[in-house]
């Protein structure tokens, strides 16, 4: 099963060459590759750039290689973020298409796909993520009913080592790959490849989790595959619901669902991240979670972050048992499922 994701697919042989000059966006660029199914080369001394072309597929190319690249009948230009793009150099590479990374990675990954499978029409999908400003507000269980509305085809939890999703979806015993079981390997991931070796709910949901029992040796996962696992989960041609901490949000995610406490703490620390959402640009819409006490209501809250919640969700009586000892009831809470609903709605 591992095996299946450590290597690229099988069904390509797209060659793409890395020609960026600039040392930061050349990682970026590396990054958003490795998500690819093509076979990736970095080439950083421009008197290779003879050699390795004439080989590629397409390039990846930045405003300081680009006169070097010229000759290529299919360049990428790329620009760092925030930008700009340095329209010039790109039209002097007669460049197919400019992007900025890592923002438009997705964008990026997605016109590599059609490059690699000319004859398939390439779908990136919508990618929800769900987080929240504060904890205990119980992201997790919104993103999982979430999940459940939107008939997501796959359920990530952003962290490796946070757990929880398996419980809530009832799949602990299931077997399939959990987060330690994909450290193994480098390069590329298929994103198809890593939806069929995950366990799926009983409604065809596959969920990425971490294990669930505890192992003597622990697998240590480095930042480029966990990436590279990340962008090829984003990357699915379906609808994908990421469970984040606002520290961790995924760059392709589509719109970012923000959860945040009637409370003065937890508004304050929404503000800033939507704020920050808006500023990247990435859409974003806030849910109020009303816990037992709180000292602000809704339009309080849309003062505080000048987000207009678009729900709330109130303390739902015996969840958090129910959830720690059977897991989220295959009938939503009528509260819930009416969040979950008003979300969808938005964000679709």
């Amino acid at each position: 099963m591992v095996g299946a994701l450590a290597h690229a697919s099988g069904m390509s042989t797209f060659h793409l060459v890395i020609a960026v000059g600039d040392s930061t966006l050349r990682a970026e660029a590396a990054s958003a590759a490795a998500a690819s199914t093509a076979e990736v080369s970095t080439v950083e001394d421009p008197r290779d750039f003879s050699r390795h072309l004439p080989k590629a597929d397409a390039v990846l190319a930045d405003s300081l290689t680009a006169r070097l690249v010229a000759g290529h009948p299919r360049v990428y230009f790329l620009a760092l973020d925030p930008g700009p793009i340095d329209y010039e150099a790109a039209l002097c590479c007669r460049a197919t298409a400019a992007f900025i990374v890592p923002a438009q990675s997705k964008e990026l990954l997605g016109a590599l796909a059609a490059d690699a499978t000319p004859e398939t029409t390439v779908s990136t999908g919508l990618t929800l993520a769900v987080t929240g400003s504060a904890g205990g507000l119980g992201a997790s269980t919104v993103a999982v009913a979430l999940a459940r509305e939107a008939g997501a085809d796959l359920l990530v939890d952003a962290s490796p080592y946070s757990g929880g999703l398996d419980l809530l979806t009832g799949i602990e015993n299931k077997p399939g790959a959990r987060w330690p079981d994909l450290a193994a390997g480098t390069g590329s991931v298929d994103a198809a490849d890593l939806v069929r070796a995950l366990p799926a709910t009983s409604d065809g949901i596959a969920v990425l989790s971490a294990a669930r029992s505890a192992s003597a040796e622990v697998v240590q996962m480095s930042a480029a595959r966990r990436a590279a696992i990340m962008q090829a989960a984003c990357l699915y041609p379906g609808t994908v619901v990421v469970d984040c901490p606002p520290w961790d949000i995924p760059d392709a995610a589509d719109h970012v669902v923000v959860l945040t406490a009637a409370e003065v703490r937890a508004a304050a620390a929404c503000a800033q991240l939507v704020a920050e959402l808006r500023a990247r640009p990435q859409e974003c819409s806030v849910v109020v979670r009303n816990r037992q006490w709180a000292g602000l209501d809704a339009s309080d809250i849309a003062t505080v972050t000048h987000a207009d919640p678009i729900a709330e969700l109130p303390t739902i009586r015996g969840l958090t048992r129910t959830v720690e000892t059977s897991g989220l009831p295959r009938q939503l809470p009528r509260a819930l499922a009416r969040v979950a609903r008003q979300m969808w709605e938005v964000v679709a």
